[in-house]
């Protein structure tokens, strides 16, 4: 087989291969709403544009869910607390 051949049998691999991962992908998001569909393709390691093209949005549509998703989930302020009033006094 010649290179040439080697290379249109390596790009309808590919393209059946694109194929197969995008029918995988809308299996699973099928049934979420779409911010959660963004968050677990983008966890699965999908980049932006094909999750856009996936879910019939756009990129900055998916950046954005991703920035409000991330804002919403930073951790909260954990309070201190001094180890010494843990400790009851003798008057106690």
């Amino acid at each position: 087989m010649s290179p040439a051949g080697n290379d249109d049998v390596l790009e309808r691999i590919d393209t059946k291969l694109d194929q197969m991962l995008r029918l995988a992908a809308m299996q699973v998001t099928a049934s979420m709403k779409q911010t959660q569909a963004i968050q677990t393709l983008n966890t699965a390691g999908f980049d932006r544009k094909f999750i856009a093209d996936l879910l019939g949005t756009t990129p900055n549509t998916v950046s954005v869910t991703l920035a409000k998703a991330k804002a919403r989930q930073k951790p909260r302020e954990i309070p201190t607390v001094d180890p010494a009033s843990l400790v009851p006094t003798p008057d106690e």
